[in-house]
């Protein structure tokens, strides 16, 4: 009995410090945590479904500002558009990297949970599920770039999940109305929205009130600033390197009530503010500007061409591979433990704020 007590209790201690150490990555600040009767995870089964757990990677980012012309006020004059592009893409990463990155992150937070006395699940290990009924059944490793434009979607080796279906063009879909909407930085909205209204409450009944997990990553390489004034379209851009959305939920039960389901007791972690990853990338800048063409014409002229003006450059950010896993996996690892400092002290009855 002692032995089963001090074991999660030093965990704890060792996750508390832990994200006291990155608390200089990690600000409390950009962070924001939702519960629900947090401590009543004490009363959860010794179970976790980790039904997601999957990594965002930006490997290109493209950008298009266009100034449209036409006839000009007073006539006589007419301007065509003018269209900037601008393409920056990441070097010296490959997807072989990224995948070790992701494993890496996955095992550990495995053993960390195992450390809490719980018994890990994933898709081929539980009972049917009724919300999951007719899904495809998908295993790490597994890379997908057609998942979200310009970022490879990485899930680990040795985790199992289930899809509603993937599209002809490789595209895995989860089902819900928000499934298919991009938000910022090119990650699926509905990644990073919260879990507590909707099917994972669900999920936890039909599984005997066990914990179910998510944790999704969304890490950008680049920003791009596109902007238009006085018939200039203009592109600047540039490596920025950081931790952009990020998500971990537990929860356990369903309310006994009737309406949206929602869970007996939550904790959802959240970032809420981008934490920059610093030592990766060189500063530097890039830029595409294009200005309208202008032809004069007479007034009565019923058909005239004017040539459309486009510049387009293509750039990248150079890294070292070895520099990026380490610089990556620490400011993900800062906040993946966070939220299981917090799960720990759900779990030993204490309210988590």
């Amino acid at each position: 009995m002692i032995q089963s007590f001090v074991k999660p209790v030093l965990l704890s201690a060792f996750l508390l410090s832990a994200s006291m150490l990155l608390g200089q990555t990690i600000s409390p600040k950009s962070i924001r945590t939702t519960t629900i009767k947090s401590a009543k995870f004490e009363n959860a089964p010794r179970k976790i479904f980790i039904k997601t757990f999957k990594v965002y990677y930006q490997m290109i980012a493209e950008a298009e500002k266009t100034v449209y012309g036409g006839r000009q006020f007073g006539g006589g004059s007419y301007t065509g558009n003018a269209t900037a592009r601008l393409a920056v893409g990441v070097e010296g990463v490959s997807p072989e990297d990224l995948q070790q990155l992701t494993d890496e992150l996955y095992n550990g937070y495995v053993r960390d949970l195992q450390g809490l006395g719980l018994e890990i699940l994933t898709a081929k290990d539980i009972n049917e599920v009724s919300y999951f009924e007719g899904w495809d059944m998908l295993e790490g490793p597994r890379i997908n770039q057609e998942q979200i434009k310009g970022s490879l979607m990485v899930i680990p080796d040795g985790f199992s999940y289930k899809v509603k279906r993937v599209t002809g063009k490789g595209k895995e879909k989860t089902g819900g109305f928000m499934s298919g909407v991009t938000g910022i930085n090119g990650a699926q909205a509905v990644d990073f929205s919260s879990s507590a209204y909707g099917p994972l409450p669900k999920v936890s009944d039909e599984l005997d009130d066990i914990i179910v997990a998510e944790v999704v990553l969304n890490v950008p390489s680049i920003y791009l600033d596109p902007k238009s004034r006085l018939g200039t379209a203009k592109i600047k851009g540039g490596p920025y390197l950081r931790l952009g959305q990020a998500k971990a939920t537990y929860l356990s039960g369903k309310l006994k009530k009737p309406g949206v389901a929602s869970p007996n007791t939550m904790i959802e972690t959240m970032l809420s503010d981008p934490i920059q990853i610093d030592g990766v990338f060189e500063s530097e800048q890039f830029k595409a500007v294009a200005t309208k063409s202008r032809t004069m014409v007479p007034d009565y002229a019923a058909f005239f061409t004017v040539e459309n003006k486009t510049v387009e450059l293509s750039n990248t950010i150079s890294c070292d591979a070895e520099v990026y896993k380490a610089e990556v996996k620490r400011t993900l690892q800062a906040f993946i433990d966070l939220t299981l400092d917090k799960l720990t002290k759900g779990l030993d009855g204490e309210k988590v704020k």
